[in-house]
């Protein structure tokens, strides 16, 4: 019975885990990505044909819906690279009676799949085990939900050294099959994409626990090229959007704007991120403005801000005017007085009275053979007298 144990689970070790990571206790849980944290319960990818074919890894993306979820908002988008190969859940039980392995399912077109099962019961062979394949349809419209349990599967008894069938065993559930055979432990690995078709998965169920795929947890930082500025100056805010473990995400902002105290309201559209992953946009400031940014909700994750920054600016103190004071107006020599009138001025005119000084006449003063006042001139026709003494 334990070789053929490890037989079975040499055969799990062959499957690839998307995201594998450290196993947790089994309790239900929110993952955001196809890493369930499971040892037990983890998501894989097989070939349709078989176990023991070779598969190709499909990419994996978290969406809302599609539709309405069965759990919470989201579920966990696969792309598969081509046709013929199935992705899913891998599931690992303790009795193959008791299997409770279950998805939810959806594609917009529709999608096949197949759910495959190996385990081991007392009725086999050493060096054998029971393989069972059931072949899956997830019609489009809605969610389908599929268990492994309800499935029908053909079986065969398989050598595990050479990976060939050694008899057929009929088809069965899988506790019918367990009835008749005998209860053992094994893995079931249920996935779909055979077609080649996109798909969504959510509400996995298995080996006690429920995994449900949200979004991932982001942080949105805001800053400022200067927390000081004058009026009317431009400065530039800068948003960074970075995960769990620290790596830039460059999702697309909105930045919004308030006085303090304020309501917040946009500032512009959507900004991309340029080549660094970083968002930035240069804006005016007139007055002390809060800034932050808004990460809308988008397929993987929800909305949110960043915490506010602040640019002060200073406020300008009122202008004040003092009194007018007019000194008294002094005139420059040769300016007119106040209330004079320059010249040409149109001030009513005033005549001083007119004084005529007497007219003073300067005695003549004759020169040396001139007439003195009075005085004929010799050869007048009276007066003239000679040049001898006068008579008395």
């Amino acid at each position: 019975m334990r070789r053929n144990t490890t037989m079975v689970l040499a055969v799990t070790t062959m499957l690839a885990a998307l995201g594998a990571s450290p196993a947790q206790a089994q309790e239900a849980r929110t993952v955001t990505g196809p890493a369930t944290g499971d040892a037990d319960v983890f998501l894989t990818y097989v070939s349709c044909d078989g176990l023991f074919d070779a598969g190709s890894a499909p990419q994996s993306r978290l969406n809302l819906g599609p539709y309405t979820a069965p759990l919470g908002r989201r579920s966990l988008g696969l792309v598969p690279s081509g046709s013929g190969t199935a992705s899913g859940p891998y599931a690992r039980f303790d009795s193959l009676a008791g299997v409770d392995s279950s998805l939810s399912v959806a594609a917009t077109g529709g999608s096949q799949g197949v759910s495959l099962i190996m385990a081991v019961t007392p009725s086999n062979p050493p060096g054998t085990a029971w393989a069972g394949r059931a072949s899956l349809s997830a019609p489009a419209g809605s969610w389908t939900q599929v268990s492994a349990a309800s499935s029908t599967y053909d079986w065969s008894l398989v050598d595990l050294a050479t990976r060939a069938p050694v008899a057929r065993a009929g088809s069965a559930t899988p506790a019918a099959f367990a009835a008749e055979h005998g209860d053992g432990e094994g893995f079931v690995v249920t996935g779909f994409g055979c077609d080649g078709q996109p798909f969504n998965l959510d509400a996995v169920r298995a080996s006690g626990s429920t995994f449900d795929f949200e979004g991932i947890a982001l942080s949105t930082v805001a800053s400022v090229d200067r927390q000081q500025a004058a009026a009317g100056d431009q400065v530039t805010v800068t948003g960074k959007v970075s995960d769990a473990a620290g790596r830039v995400t460059g999702d697309p902002l909105v930045l919004e704007s308030r006085a303090p105290g304020g309501a917040w309201a946009p500032v512009g559209g959507t900004v991309l991120a340029d080549r660094d992953g970083l968002a930035r946009a240069v804006v005016p400031v007139t007055r002390t403005t809060e800034f932050r940014w808004h990460r809308p909700e988008s397929q993987y994750a929800d909305q949110g801000w960043s915490e506010p920054v602040t640019v002060t600016v200073a406020e300008q103190a009122p202008a004040q005017n003092a009194p007018e004071q007019n000194a008294p107006e002094q005139n420059a020599p040769g300016d007119n007085a106040p209330g004079d009138n320059a010249p040409g001025d149109n001030a009513p005119e005033q005549n001083a009275p007119e004084q005529n000084a007497p007219e003073q006449n300067a005695p003549e003063q004759n020169a040396p053979g001139d007439k003195a006042p009075g005085q004929k001139a010799s050869g007048d026709a009276k007066g003239q007298q000679g040049s001898g003494p006068v008579k008395r």
